[in-house]
């Protein structure tokens, strides 16, 4: 890659590790908790991409290049820029040893990577067991899987681009035949659900907990409504999406037009930023035949914070409106509309929202509950869900008496 190119991305990287840093330094508080949000997981992400990854890439450069002197050889130019490098060994005494000095970084990396899993048994504090396991995660996924596949199409650092072209066809099969091996490793343990768990233990041992329960009491009941969708939230928001689809699965099987069943699709859409179909999902459950106000208020707040991240905020104000007609105090509502007007340049009109929701004493602690309170909602549904089947015995007992 041009030396432009290097110094173009090397600039986008180290604007990126700034404003990590500052964002890093802006959410230190929430960071110190005991249950870190999915915002102070995304941060961790950012850290460990932005942050760390140069660093690895710079301890891979170091090592082959400390890799190619101890062999007999030298790097007489190399690169580097800071998401990956070039340095092409030169004048080793023997062919066999340019693999070798080609694989040292990655040898160094990965061993980086064994020794900082035992520190997770240890149970460290949430943030940073997130930030060792993101950065295990990012060890192996750059050098097992992205590293090899981008130097097919002549992309990336030297290291497999020079593999290809100069190891013999039988190395080069052995090292492909490891590398095959170790990621199907790494995607089993990504995939596995025992593994999952642990790591929701210790990054998240509140929801962890709250887990362990959820898959506890939907077993002993598989045709419970109530437990499948409970275990489905907590399932998508421990990350694990596979298993949480598999539990919606179950639910649409065992009850295909409850409203537990809406209200669990437009939670999982939502959260996997697909906000179309969460916000159809949100207005689906709000027509839903003898719904409470407070429970059409809900979905239909949820429907418009799903239709202002999908950038309809026309759309979105339409449907707050709607919401505040059947609960006027509706939060998310309330804060949607404010986010609403704020983008279409009304100030005073946010102004006034702001004021409306302060009359109103409405406590303006979000978290966790956008595009609604989960736990709330899924409790609240419950209740109406009993009532209907109260209303319903009541009724036939009433037509059994005059008949």
């Amino acid at each position: 890659m041009s030396q432009i190119c290097t110094n173009i991305f090397s600039a986008i990287i180290v604007a990126l590790a700034v404003s990590t840093l500052f964002e890093l330094w802006k959410h230190r508080q929430e960071l110190t908790s005991d249950e870190l949000s999915e915002d102070a997981r995304l941060l961790v992400w950012k850290i460990g991409i932005f942050m760390i990854f140069p660093l690895l890439t710079w301890l891979d450069l170091k090592a082959t290049i400390v890799a190619t002197e101890q062999l007999g050889g030298f790097i007489k130019d190399w690169s580097y820029g800071l998401i990956w490098f070039n340095a092409i060994p030169q004048g080793l005494p023997h062919a066999d040893f340019l693999m070798p000095a080609l694989f040292a970084g990655v040898a160094v990396q990965l061993l980086l990577a064994v020794c900082l899993v035992p520190a997770l048994f240890f149970r460290p504090h949430p943030f940073l067991a997130t930030l060792i396991s993101y950065t295990v995660a990012i060890i192996c996924a750059s050098t097992l899987m992205i590293d090899p596949t981008i130097g097919l199409f002549g992309m990336g650092g030297s290291r497999w681009q020079l593999a290809y072209t100069s190891l013999p066809k039988d190395t080069l099969m052995i090292i492909i035949s490891m590398y095959a091996c170790m990621c199907a490793l790494f995607i089993l343990a990504v995939k596995s659900k025992t593994i999952r768990i642990w790591f929701a233990e210790i990054t998240n041992p509140v929801l962890a907990e709250q887990l362990r329960i959820a898959m506890l009491e939907a077993q002993s009941d598989r045709k419970n409504q109530f437990q499948s969708c409970r275990l489905a939230i907590l399932l998508e928001k421990a990350g694990m999406r596979r298993h949480a689809t598999r539990e919606f699965a179950h639910l649409k099987e065992i009850a295909p037009a409850s409203l537990f069943l809406l209200f669990l699709d437009g939670f999982m859409q939502y959260k996997r930023r697909n906000y179309r179909k969460a916000r159809q999902a949100f207005e689906q459950a709000s027509n839903y035949p003898f719904l409470t106000e407070g429970l059409k208020g809900t979905f239909l707040s949820a429907a418009a914070c799903s239709a202002f991240a999908q950038g309809d905020t026309h759309g979105s104000i339409n449907l707050c409106e709607r919401a505040l007609e059947f609960d006027d105090a509706a939060l998310v509502a309330r804060m949607v509309k404010v986010d609403a007007f704020l983008r279409l340049g009304k100030k005073e009109q946010a102004g006034e929202e702001v004021l409306a929701a302060l009359k109103q004493g409405l406590d303006f602690e979000i978290e966790d509950k956008v595009p609604l309170d989960a736990d709330l909602t899924l409790k609240q549904i419950f209740r109406f869900q009993r009532q209907q089947a109260n209303e319903r015995k009541t009724k036939e007992t009433a037509q059994l008496v005059r008949s």
